[in-house]
Order: structure tokens, then C-alpha cells, then sequence
């Protein structure tokens, strides 16, 4: 039994008086600590997977588990992570990450305690008193990452979080995530366009059709831990399943054109 399962889900939507389905029959297991990536065309319905898993959505068909209880409200044991920081430009690095200690009701003292923790681990000591325009895009990135870590869900949802960096930027973040992941053992799900980011992180890829969305594909990464997030791609067992895995995926982005 995975700590989250999916369960014939489906979701449908009403747009200018026609209906949809953007995400179709999902079955999927997720194991408590597990890394899993999902890749899939644009329109496929991964984003909205993950906003069922958060709650913030629900199925019309199927259902979710978290814990062997359904999803039906606002899941409080995931932190979500999306391609936006979300920062707030008022409040500094320190005021960013303590957020989500303040609505748990910390004290001034343990907030700080326990924000210092978060920003020392995604590498921004030094930087607690700075604003959000004041950083670099990776250095946002670490910002809402190390707000997320500090209120302590169980499990991150990670909608394409890296998407907006350049290469060598991506190629640091991810380098930092699955170092904080082997730290922290949370369970993982992220969502990307990137397949190699997609092999590079997980210990398993599912691979989406296009919409309606449904899983077409699992693949374990049989790649072994720790992964050199620099030079893993280069490797003889990384190009193998990455021809595997683009078999799979081309035939549903030919005309999409927006994986890498």
C-alpha cells in the first residue's frame, strides 16, 4: 500500500459550454519517501493530478488516499511548490520562510530557530535580511523551497519548479533538491517537461498521454544513489532509458514539440 493512491482518477472541466476530461483513469502508488517525476505533453492534466492530490480540486471520477484516507479537503500534510516562488516582496528572506511558522503559531524565537535551519540548508546563510528583488531567479527558487521544507509536510508537490532557469541554474537546483530530499526523506512528486530531469531525480518516471490524461507508462530508474545531477547524463544506463522513455513519449508530443 503507497503512502498516496490513485484510483481510476479522472477530472473534467466546463470551458465556454463544452466539457473535457483533462486527466482520465490515473492509477498510480506512491511509497512513503519515494522520489516520483511525471512527464507528459502540455494540456495532459499533470498539473491538475497534483492539485487533487493538495485538495485543491476534486475528481469526478475515482479517488485519492493519503494515508489510507480519502482526499475530500484541503490535504494539510503536502507542501506545494509551483514554477512561480510565490514570494511576498514586502517581507525578507526570513520573513518569507517563517510563514508557514507563524500560521502553526510559533513563537518569535522558535520561528527564527527554525527558519535559520531551512535557509542554511538550501545554502542562502547570509542572505536571511534580503528582499525577493534583491535575489537571483536559483536564489528564489531556494526561498520558496526552504519556505515549504519549514512548515514540514510530509510530502512536496513540485509543479515544473526549475522550468523558468537557464541550464546550469536547473542543473545546481536539482543537484540541491535530491541533497535536501536525502536529508529530509519526504516523498516527492514532480512534475516536468524536461525528460532528462525527469530520469536525473526520480527513482521512478510516469509517463502521461495526451489530454485526457491518463499514465502510460512507469519506468523505474535503476540509476544508482547518490546521483551526479552533472554528469549522470553522459552515462551508458542513463542514455538506454532515456531512448526507452522518449519511445514512449514522442508518439504523444509529435505535434507538441515542448519536451527536452
Amino acid at each position: 500500500m503507497g503512502l498516496i493512491q490513485f484510483k481510476n482518477v479522472s477530472k473534467r472541466f466546463e470551458r465556454d459550454g463544452k466539457s473535457f476530461w483533462a486527466a482520465q483513469n490515473i492509477n498510480l502508488d506512491v511509497k512513503e519517501g519515494e522520489f516520483v517525476t511525471v512527464i507528459g505533453p502540455s494540456g495532459c492534466g499533470k498539473s491538475t493530478v497534483l492539485n487533487m492530490c493538495a485538495g485543491l480540486m476534486k475528481p469526478n471520477g475515482g479517488e485519492i488516499f493519503y494515508r489510507d484516507q480519502r482526499v475530500d479537503k484541503i490535504n494539510t500534510q503536502v507542501g506545494y511548490i509551483t514554477q512561480k516562488d510565490n514570494l511576498l516582496p514586502w517581507r525578507t528572506v526570513k520573513g518569507n520562510v517563517e510563514i508557514g511558522l507563524e500560521i502553526k503559531g510559533l513563537s518569535a524565537k522558535a520561528r527564527e530557530i527554525e527558519g535559520a535551519k531551512y535557509i542554511e540548508m538550501v545554502g542562502l546563510k547570509g542572505f536571511e535580511n534580503h528582499f525577493p528583488q534583491e535575489l537571483s531567479g536559483g536564489m528564489r527558487k531556494r526561498v520558496g523551497l526552504a519556505k515549504v521544507l519549514a512548515y514540514n509536510p510530509e510530502t512536496l508537490l513540485m509543479d515544473e519548479p526549475f522550468g523558468a532557469l537557464d541550464a546550469q541554474l536547473r542543473l545546481v537546483m536539482q543537484d540541491k533538491l535530491l541533497e535536501i530530499w536525502k536529508e529530509t526523506k519526504k516523498t516527492i512528486i514532480f512534475v516536468t517537461h524536461d525528460l532528462e530531469e525527469a530520469i536525473t531525480l526520480g527513482d521512478r518516471v510516469a509517463v502521461f498521454s495526451g489530454r485526457p490524461g491518463t499514465i502510460k507508462l512507469i519506468e523505474d530508474v535503476n540509476l544508482p544513489r547518490p546521483r551526479d545531477t552533472f554528469n549522470i547524463r553522459f552515462t551508458e544506463e542513463f542514455s538506454k532509458l532515456h531512448s526507452q522513455l522518449w519511445d514512449a513519449l514522442k508518439v504523444e508530443i509529435k505535434e507538441e514539440g515542448n519536451v527536452g
